[in-house]
């Protein structure tokens, strides 16, 4: 069923930036549920939504230039800038 939920795009299989984060060991499991929880908080709060890895890089658990390296992988793309895609509507991720 898992593999039903994940789409192959141009081969690779999408993987979401909490779980890289964690698979590359930047974070702990338990910080990324913080994460998720602050951002579901925000959300319903109506503070503007952020995305995880914009979280984690305010808390200061990861650096820009992991976060960069986790947009690369994820997008294929060199320079893909998080700021470009931090800006981006959720649904467009």
């Amino acid at each position: 069923m898992e593999d039903d939920a994940r789409k192959s795009t141009s081969g690779k299989e999408p993987y979401r930036f909490g779980s890289m984060a964690i698979f590359r060991g930047y974070v702990s499991l338990m910080q990324i549920q913080q994460a998720l929880s602050e951002q579901v908080e925000d959300n319903i709060s109506g503070r503007p939504h952020r995305l995880i890895g914009k979280i984690l890089l305010d808390k200061g658990w990861i650096t820009e230039e992991q976060e960069e390296e986790i947009l690369k992988e994820m997008f294929g793309k060199e320079g893909c800038g998080s700021s470009s895609v931090r800006d981006s509507p959720p649904g467009k991720r």
